[in-house]
């Protein structure tokens, strides 16, 4: 079962509702797929974490969940539909007689999490802005090297020189014209693009349904 919020804790969530959708938190109207929300769930495991506020429209305004089917659902899709099993917690406002469930997710360290997709495919998402954006194999790598000792800076070569370059005078690289651009095959633009996001040279952001990679303007 979940845990009902406390009396003062209704402002909190008025704040919340009030900040809108952002790289932290989702609005769900209601839970009629576990698939999709475990795609949100994992997109918040393999981020920054967040919270799923279910029983609010788009907007801000609160509907109101049902019935316990809702935290049901969240069991099911975590159970059922991502690997490792993201781990979240919950809890329910009550505001002007409805109520809203809230539910956690932290940041994970078994990341990447996979969700089960509709034709059986286990994907990874990650969230950015107020969306769960697909993560390519750059990011996927980019985090199996965050799980070593970055160690030196590698010489720059040829090839970081040619993406640096590119960089100047385009906003963004996908990995397909990263292979264009230096003539590296798939597995050595992989490992080039996550290196260099690794050591934040650049940054990976959401292009179409997948991701793009820009210098990083830190």
């Amino acid at each position: 079962t979940y845990m009902m919020a406390k009396s003062d804790s209704v402002q909190k969530l008025k704040k919340w509702l009030a900040e809108g959708e952002h790289l932290q938190q989702d609005f769900k109207f209601l839970v009629s797929d576990a698939r999709k929300i475990a795609r949100t769930l994992c997109s918040f495991a393999n981020s920054v974490g967040g919270r799923i506020l279910i029983g609010v429209k788009d907007n801000g305004v609160v509907s109101g969940i049902r019935s316990d089917e809702e935290f049901y659902m969240i069991q099911t899709a975590s159970s059922l539909f991502t690997s490792p099993p993201v781990p979240f917690q919950t809890q329910v406002f009550q505001v002007n007689g409805k109520q809203v469930l809230c539910v956690s997710v932290a940041a994970s360290k078994q990341r990447p999490h996979r969700f089960r997709n509709e034709e059986e495919k286990w994907l990874v998402y990650v969230r950015m802005a107020d969306r769960d954006v697909r993560a390519d194999a750059v990011l996927i790598k980019t985090w199996a090297l965050e799980k070593w000792p970055r160690g030196e800076v590698r010489k720059i070569g040829a090839s970081e020189i040619q993406l640096l370059e590119f960089l100047k005078d385009n906003p963004y690289i996908t990995l397909s014209k990263c292979r264009k651009v230096t003539g590296l095959n798939y597995r050595n633009s992989v490992e080039l693009l996550a290196t260099l996001l690794r050591w934040n040279v650049i940054e990976a952001i959401p292009h179409l349904e997948g991701l793009a990679y820009r210098t990083n303007p830190n």
